[in-house]
């Protein structure tokens, strides 16, 4: 698929890539603009090279700009593009000076522009660190763009010709494409469990750790529920294990329609199911909780063995800051609520107080 939907949890395992392109990004323009700065010591007309270093300094305070948005959480979901884009204006913007008179530049530092056309595949490749196949496609097809509408310049034949140099852009934009692809799946097998389709339990608590983080800081709260399946034993039992398969992925599609996009839903283990509610208060909790085991029992789930089974949920239910602010804590209290529940009839869930 040329522009496959890119799955909220990948948009967060993509942050670190994100961050070591905005890194390198810092990096790379803050050593160009030595360039210009020395220029404008040996050139006696400095016009050429102010104006190239005044560039330079933009896109190097947008290069840091992007790096301060790349660490924030949840992460932005438009930033890689933006990223790639300001990566593409800065190469165009490069060639440009040189078509205006800042071409001693180049000569004085030993660049040409066959030379310097190279960091345009630079920014098409270092998309496919971000785990989304759109965005090399967005930058490939920028920088063509970008490349054809500078073909004037160096159309004397100084520059590397267009036709060369969109076969050049192409081929690195499939490369990163299928970089990204194959990363994105391998993403996918480690965050996402094979059977439901939900959050793994290690992934789970990674984002768990974070967003207590993040509710530490704005002192909103964070409740975390441990859901599980009554009597799940007795399915597999009956219908067998590919029948208690099918129970575990219509329940985890029960969930996952219930709960909000901000929210977090993961297979815990076995026929246990996390979720954490974000900004969420112990009373909202509760309500919700409740609307979730009444939306998994309310309908019976058929099976291919021409049956059908009606299922109940117990839960339990912790709440940070009130029952702690540490993952491993949080997760203790709520499955001892969970054990509660279960201990006090099943079918119901267990909250603070």
């Amino acid at each position: 698929m040329l522009w496959p939907p890119v799955d909220p949890a990948l948009v967060d395992a993509g942050r670190e890539g994100e961050l070591a392109v905005a890194r390198t990004r810092i990096a790379i323009v803050a050593l160009l603009a030595l360039n210009p700065a020395v220029a404008l010591v040996r050139f006696p007309d400095p016009t050429a090279a102010s104006l190239t270093l005044v560039i330079e300094i933009l896109f190097l305070a947008l290069a840091v700009t992007v790096l301060q948005l790349a660490r924030r959480h949840p992460p932005v979901p438009w930033l890689g593009f933006a990223a790639a884009a300001l990566d593409v204006s800065f190469v165009t913007a490069y060639f440009a000076m040189a078509g205006v008179g800042a071409s001693a530049i180049f000569t004085l530092f030993g660049i040409n522009p066959q030379a310097a056309f190279a960091l345009y595949v630079v920014a098409i490749l270092a998309t496919s660190l971000r785990n989304d196949a759109r965005i090399p496609t967005f930058a490939g097809v920028l920088a063509a763009i970008a490349w054809s509408a500078l073909g004037e310049v160096f159309r004397r034949g100084e520059g590397v010709a267009i036709l060369e140099a969109l076969v050049v852009i192409g081929a690195a934009t499939m490369l990163a494409r299928i970089i990204a692809s194959h990363a994105r799946r391998l993403q996918l097998s480690s965050i996402r469990d094979n059977l439901t389709g939900l959050l793994t339990r290690a992934h789970f608590e990674e984002r768990l750790a974070m967003e207590l983080m993040r509710s530490s800081r704005t002192h909103r709260p964070l409740a975390l529920a441990i859901v599980d399946v009554d009597q799940f034993k007795r399915v597999n039992d009956t219908a067998g294990h590919l029948a208690g398969d099918e129970v575990l992925r219509e329940v985890a599609a029960r969930l996952t329609r219930t709960v909000r996009r901000s929210d977090l839903c993961a297979r815990f283990g076995g026929d246990e199911f996390a979720l954490a509610f974000i900004d969420t208060s112990v009373v909202d909790a509760a309500a919700r909780l409740e609307e979730i085991r009444q939306t998994v029992s309310a309908t019976p789930i058929p099976l291919r063995i021409q049956a059908v089974v009606t299922i109940t949920c117990s839960a339990g239910v912790a709440v940070s800051p009130l029952d702690g602010e540490h993952a491993t804590t949080l997760i203790g209290i709520a499955d001892a609520r969970l054990l509660a529940a279960k201990s006090a009839g099943r079918d119901r869930l267990m909250v603070a107080g």
